[in-house]
């Protein structure tokens, strides 16, 4: 059903060695593998229709829609879909080629993937009944400017769909380490550095977290549906999901399965907001109908 992708797969591990890895100290093939996987990409479509309903024949932009592998799914089910990805920054221009070939060798226009970045999207207001993201928001300029135009382009009633790490948790998946909830980015710095690894990928990260999420989502009209925690509490617990970027999150899973405490520490993840990722479920308000007064 998928086009296989083992060719630009070799060719993502040949660039992620070059560049990415070289500062997470991660597997650049298990990297690569990893963000060209259809299975994948398949589990975020399937989380998306389970939380928003069905979407065939639905307008739908994602932000950051990186191989393009999401946006495929939804266009294979019948959702009319689009993308973001910038592609005048030297480091997406990989990224930007990639999605487009890959969309192309799906059967698509590549034209479905604009130039563009969140912070002003290219789109007339009230276009999308939803908006998606994921592991995107953690790498924009401002997080307010990007949920804004996000909401801006959502037609009243549409969804927003969000999928980002957590920093309030205690997991760092980009680096696939341990994490201190809530460090500030200086002693970030210094604390990836302990872990032998460089810390010049956290000057480009937004550290973000439920807490910052929750005050700007106020300032903006949308109603929170979910966090996600439901979802955070599924997945820790099912063994037949892909591994993605997990590494070795995946082994102390296991160990907590061992014990028969990975419900409850779930559980208490959620209570103390430190799940990971932050699935961001909210609708935008339909404007409010006016009253006749009558005679």
């Amino acid at each position: 059903m998928y086009q296989d992708l083992s060719h630009i797969e070799k060719k993502l591990t040949l660039h992620l060695s070059k560049t990415l890895a070289l500062q997470t100290r991660r597997s650049p093939s298990e990297t690569a593998k990893a963000l060209l996987s259809w299975k994948r990409a398949q589990e975020f479509y399937d989380d998306m229709v389970s939380a928003l309903g069905p979407l065939k024949g639905k307008k739908l932009l994602e932000i950051g829609c990186g191989y393009a592998l999401f946006l495929v799914v939804c266009l294979k089910h019948g959702i009319k879909a689009e993308g973001i990805e910038p592609a005048d920054q030297e480091v997406y221009k990989f990224t930007n080629q990639a999605g487009q070939e890959i969309v192309v060798k799906s059967g698509y226009n590549k034209n479905v993937i604009k130039n563009a970045v969140g912070e002003k999207l290219p789109h007339e207001k009230e276009t999308f009944d939803a908006v998606v993201s994921f592991y995107t928001l953690e790498h924009v300029q401002s997080i307010d400017m990007v949920l804004a135009e996000a909401t801006r382009v959502l037609k009243p009633g549409g969804s927003l769909y969000m999928v980002i790490p957590n920093y309030g948790s205690f997991w760092e998946g980009h680096y696939g380490i341990l994490w201190i909830p809530y460090l500030p980015k200086v002693l970030a710095k210094l604390y990836v550095k302990i872990w032998g690894k460089s810390a010049e990928p956290l000057s480009e990260l937004q550290l973000v977290n439920q807490l910052t999420l929750e005050k700007i989502v106020k300032k903006l009209p949308l109603k929170i549906v979910s966090w996600g925690n439901s979802q955070f509490i599924k997945k820790v617990q099912d063994t037949s999901l892909s591994e993605g970027t997990l590494g070795s999150a995946k082994k102390i899973l296991d160990i907590w399965r061992f014990t028969k405490l990975l419900k409850v520490a779930a559980l208490l993840a959620c209570f103390i907001k430190a799940q990971t990722p932050i699935v961001l479920i909210a609708q935008k308000y339909q404007p409010a109908k006016i009253k006749r007064k009558s005679k």
